[in-house]
Parts: structure tokens; C-alpha cells; sequence
């Protein structure tokens, strides 16, 4: 298939947008795209994939337009009851699991109405698409975590499923399963056009997701919400930017003012060593330094 450059005057289509990603995944005949996701995550991880999926939150123009934060992005269910959770998220700290897993917890509670037993219960899985680096110490692009005895490594049940993928640590060098390294390379692209004719020709129903982005950006509504919500992310960027800028000055300053006081007490115990060695009275030299008589002693 050749592709036409569509939107020449745009330089760069931010994949990870989260409306883009609501529309890619639950837009009116998206089942197929989002089981391939899904199922992506799961072979890489080694996990049962699954058959087919009900999208929970469908997109809908009129109802997305000015939409700013749900709990999550994505939400569907296989055909085994699994419920699957996807989050986007483009900014975040250490403290982020913790997010994570309460999101995890308020749809894993939402799965029993009251009288009903705990084996209506089914899993809950959470996959995570982070482009910042949330654990620095590990190479790990994609993380599964899971209830395990820490001894014996024993599963206490597999209903807690939480997938991390951390963008900023992909790189293309297939680390990762043939399914699941197309996606990434997906949502990494600088260059959508550029890239899609290659992501298509190792995976072709990549062409569906080519489609469904053509559409996207052809249309002046859609485009106007994508625009709304990069200008929110970019000021939310500037924002914290500065904050992190006036946090380290801060700290400069505080740095110094602690500094300069840590000098001059030592600067008084040394002079109150030398007045106490010269044999001066204790009460001189706790005029002169202000410490106490019992500190003068300890010296």
C-alpha cells in the first residue's frame, strides 16, 4: 500500500495524546485494534492472550470534546469476564505505582455488587503507557507485576495484573516481542508517515492504525480537541519546569544561608578552643562566642 503524506504542514503528530489514543482504541470498529494491543502486552509477558473484547468506554465526539481527566483512558472486557484498563501518562514521579494501584483497586472493587460472592470476582489487568523513566536503576521496558510469596514465589492469585512500559527506554533494537515492539515503535514516532510504511510491512494490521489515523487528522474537529489538550500538557510542562527551576534555586539559596551558618559555629568553637587554651575565664569566652559554660567544659 503507498502511503500519501497527509498534513504536510504538521511536523510532528504526538501519538501519545490522550484523545488520539481514546479514538484509536475505542472509536465504533476499534475491537480489533485494541485485542492486538492487549494481546501484544500479554506475549511479551508470557501471559494467556485473549479472543475478543467489549470496549467500556466507548468514544463518542460530542461526549470527548473538553473532556480533561477520567480515571482511565481505556477500558474493555474479554471474553473470559478480564477486565483491562489502559492509562497514558505522559508525566509522573517515584510516587506513581501508588496511582497505579489505586485505579487497579477502584475497578477491581466495582466487579461485586453487594450480596454477591467472591468468586464472581474476576482479574483486573492494568497496563501502563509511561513516557518518562519511572525506575532508573533497571533497563526494563515493559514490567509485569504480579501477587507472588516472596519466598517461594508462589502466585496468591492472578487477579492483580499490572503491565509498566516505559517509552523513554525503547529504542527499536527488538528487545522486545516482534507485536509489541511495532506498537512501541508506534507510539515513539516522530515522524508517523515516515515511520508507518516499515511498522506496516512487520505487522500489517498496522494498516488499520494507519487508517484510523488519517482520519483523525483529517478531521477540523478531532484536531481541534487534540490541539486543546497539547496546549493543557505543554503548559502543565512549563509549569512544572518552573517549579523545578525555583525549587533548585530555592535550595541554592537555603544551601548557602545553611552554609554560612554551619561556618560560623565553627568558626566560635574554634576560637572557644584557642580563648580556652590562652587559660581565659570561662565567662570571657561565653560572651565573646555565645556558648554555655557546660559547652565551654566539653571542648
Amino acid at each position: 500500500m503507498k502511503y500519501n503524506k497527509v498534513n504536510d504542514n504538521k511536523k510532528y503528530f504526538n501519538t501519545l495524546n490522550d484523545y488520539f489514543v481514546r479514538y484509536l482504541f475505542t472509536d465504533k470498529g476499534s475491537e480489533v485494534i485494541l485485542l492486538d494491543f492487549i494481546n501484544s502486552i500479554m506475549i511479551n509477558a508470557k501471559m494467556k492472550t485473549f479472543r475478543s473484547v467489549e470496549i467500556l468506554t466507548p468514544f463518542n465526539l460530542k461526549k470527548n470534546k473538553n473532556l480533561k481527566e477520567t480515571i482511565v483512558d481505556v477500558k474493555c472486557i474479554t471474553q473470559n469476564g478480564t477486565v483491562v484498563i489502559i492509562e497514558i501518562q505522559l508525566q509522573g514521579n517515584s510516587r506513581f505505582p501508588e496511582r497505579i494501584l489505586y485505579y487497579w483497586a477502584v475497578n477491581y472493587s466495582k466487579l461485586l455488587k453487594d450480596g454477591e460472592r467472591y468468586d464472581e470476582l474476576t482479574p483486573v489487568i492494568s497496563i501502563n503507557l509511561l513516557n518518562f523513566n519511572l525506575d532508573k536503576k533497571t533497563k526494563n521496558i515493559h514490567s509485569c507485576y504480579m501477587l507472588y510469596e516472596i519466598n517461594n514465589k508462589k502466585l496468591l492469585t492472578d487477579h492483580l495484573q499490572i503491565h509498566i512500559i516505559e517509552l523513554k527506554k525503547f529504542n527499536n533494537k527488538n528487545l522486545l516481542s516482534k507485536d509489541l515492539n511495532c506498537w512501541l515503535n508506534f507510539f515513539t514516532s516522530k515522524n508517523v508517515e515516515a515511520s508507518m510504511s516499515e511498522i506496516v510491512r512487520e505487522k500489517p494490521l498496522m494498516e488499520e492504525v494507519h487508517k484510523k489515523y488519517n482520519n483523525f487528522i483529517k478531521s477540523k474537529l478531532m484536531m481541534m480537541e487534540y490541539e486543546k489538550k497539547e496546549a493543557y500538557l505543554y503548559g502543565n510542562q512549563i509549569m512544572l519546569a518552573e517549579e523545578r527551576r525555583l525549587g533548585k534555586e530555592e535550595g541554592i539559596k537555603v544551601g548557602k544561608e545553611e552554609g554560612i551558618k554551619e561556618g560560623i559555629e565553627k568558626e566560635k568553637y574554634s576560637l572557644a578552643r584557642n580563648m580556652k587554651k590562652d587559660k581565659v575565664d570561662f565567662n570571657t569566652i561565653s560572651k565573646y562566642t555565645g556558648l554555655s559554660i557546660e559547652e565551654i567544659e566539653n571542648l
